[in-house]
């Protein structure tokens, strides 16, 4: 696998938590493949462009899948303490666990297992959308729900071989 892999994360079911699971599927109507069905990931489907994931978490097991990419960028919510509505950053591995009795990894440890398994990690950023409610129910509250379009632009530019990504910096910054 050479091409771009996008990996959605978070809990449809959590509200805006799930913003990624929209993003994902936006995302790949733009790219001509089929949406996503509730609690399927994407992996094993056919994808010139890209391959266009989601996962409830990352969890070690995955890096056997997404070792050989070339570029990877994650997509989750974040929460209302982060002002911006969209942030893009450049990430790379660093050995961080999420806290707790827990199988699921933060997207710098996740890098970190992909390095340590495929011998590098592949250019990776993290495009977050902001959350506001985390709530029990599948709706997205109106701010992310008006998000989804926007930040699917930003991950298409993102893994478009030729984008120009002079814009990022190591640290996040809103798009």
């Amino acid at each position: 696998m050479t091409r771009a892999v996008v990996m959605g994360l978070g809990n449809p079911d959590r509200g805006d938590d799930g913003v990624a699971f929209h993003v994902v599927n936006r995302l790949r109507r733009r790219l001509g493949a089929p949406p996503l069905d509730d609690g399927d990931t994407g992996l094993g489907a056919a994808a010139a462009e890209a391959a266009v994931l989601f996962f409830r978490q990352l969890v070690p097991e995955l890096v056997l899948d997404v070792g050989g990419c070339s570029r990877l960028v994650f997509v989750d919510a974040h929460v209302p303490a982060e002002p911006r509505a969209i942030v893009c950053s450049r990430i790379g591995p660093q050995a961080r666990w999420a806290p707790g009795l827990t199988h699921a990894l933060p997207p710098e440890g996740f890098l970190w297992l992909l390095q340590a398994f495929a011998g590098r990690a592949p250019e990776s950023f993290l495009v977050s959308v902001r959350g506001e409610r985390f709530d029990f129910t599948r709706k997205l509250s109106p701010t992310p729900a008006a998000l989804v379009d926007p930040a699917a632009g930003v991950v298409l530019n993102l893994i478009r071989p030729n984008a120009d990504h002079r814009f990022l910096t190591d640290h996040p910054r809103e798009v």
